[in-house]
C-alpha cells in the first residue's frame, strides 16, 4: 500500500483543493506531485467504501424495511385492539414517508457513489500521465517505461478480480441460503398442509423458489466463478510483490528482464482466467464431446 500523505491546502502553484479537483475534471496534471495523487486515490477509495456500505443499507431498507412497515400497517388496519388502533395513523405516516423518501435517498446515494468512482478513474489517469512524463525523460528503452506503467496499473486489476469474486460469492451465498432455508421450510409446510389445506399453495411456492435457486446455481456456477477470480487475484498479487522484492523467478534479474518477465506472467495468468471462464460458459454437451 502507498503511505498516507496529508493533503495540502494548496498545490505547488498555490491552487486550492477545489481548483485541483477542477484540474482533475479537465484532465490536467501540471505541477501535481505523484505522492499527492496517490494520497488522493487512497482517500477517495476509502470514501467509496463507506458510500457502498450506505448504499447496501439503503437497498436493504427499500426491500426489507418497507416490507416490514407495510406488514405492520396491515396489522394495524386489521387489528381490533384499541392501543394498536390509536397508533395506526402514525404507522401509516411512517410507512408512506418511507415508501416515498427511501427511493429518493437511494438514488442520491447512487449518484454520490458514481461521482466518487469517476473521480477515482480520473485520478488514475492523472497518475498514469505523471508516470509517463517522468519515465519518458529518464528511460531510453521504450518498453521499460510501458512495463512499469503496466505494473502500476496492476493494483486496479487485482481490485477488479476481487470485486468480481466478492460479488459472485455473495450471490452464491444468497442462493445457497435460499436452498437450505427453503428446503427446511418446505418440509415443515408440507407437514402442516395435512391439517391446513391452504398451506399446500405455500408449499408449491416454496418448492418453486428452491428449484429456481438451485437451477441458477447450477447454470451460472457462481461458486466456481468466484473461486477462479479470487485465485487469479491472489496469483497476480504474488507476482506483483515478487517483482518488487526480486524473489522467486525474479531473483538475480535486472530491472529490464524482471519487468518483462512480470508482464509475461501476468498476461499468462489473465489468459488462463479467461479460458477458465470460457469453459464455465460452455454447455455440458460441448464439454462431453471434448
Amino acid at each position: 500500500m502507498w503511505p498516507r500523505i496529508a493533503k495540502p491546502r494548496a498545490g505547488k502553484s498555490g491552487t486550492t483543493n477545489e481548483e485541483q479537483w477542477a484540474e482533475v475534471a479537465n484532465g490536467e496534471s501540471k505541477g501535481w506531485d505523484l505522492d499527492h495523487v496517490r494520497s488522493l486515490i487512497i482517500d477517495a477509495e476509502e470514501k467509496l467504501h463507506l458510500q457502498e456500505i450506505w448504499r447496501r443499507v439503503g437497498k436493504a431498507w427499500i426491500s426489507a424495511g418497507n416490507l416490514a412497515l407495510m406488514a405492520l400497517a396491515g396489522v394495524a388496519a386489521l387489528s381490533k385492539i384499541d392501543q394498536v388502533t390509536r397508533l395506526s395513523v402514525l404507522v401509516y405516516v411512517i410507512c408512506g414517508t418511507s415508501l416515498l423518501v427511501s427511493p429518493v435517498l437511494a438514488y442520491w446515494q447512487y449518484k454520490r457513489t458514481r461521482a466518487t468512482r469517476i473521480r477515482i478513474r480520473k485520478l488514475h489517469v492523472v497518475r498514469r500521465r505523471i508516470l509517463a512524463d517522468t519515465s519518458s525523460g529518464d528511460q531510453a528503452d521504450s518498453a521499460l517505461p510501458a512495463q512499469k506503467r503496466y505494473r502500476d496499473d496492476i493494483p486496479d486489476l487485482i481490485s477488479q478480480f476481487r470485486e468480481d469474486a466478492s460479488n459472485t460469492r455473495r450471490v452464491h451465498n444468497r442462493l445457497q441460503s435460499i436452498i437450505i432455508v427453503g428446503s427446511v421450510v418446505t418440509s415443515a409446510i408440507a407437514t402442516a398442509s395435512v391439517a391446513y389445506s391452504y398451506a399446500r399453495w405455500v408449499t408449491v411456492g416454496a418448492s418453486m423458489l428452491v428449484g429456481l435457486a438451485a437451477g441458477f446455481m447450477g447454470y451460472y456456477k457462481y461458486h466456481e466463478r468466484s473461486f477462479n477470480s479470487q485465485q487469479t487475484a491472489d496469483a497476480i498479487e504474488r507476482e506483483y510483490e515478487a517483482v518488487e522484492l526480486r524473489v522467486g523467478s525474479y531473483a538475480g534479474l535486472g530491472e529490464k528482464a524482471a519487468y518483462a518477465l512480470f508482464a509475461a506472467n501476468v498476461e499468462r495468468l489473465r489468459d488462463e482466467q479467461n479460458k477458465r471462464q470460457q469453459q464455465l460458459d460452455q454447455p455440458v454437451e460441448v464439454k462431453r464431446e471434448e
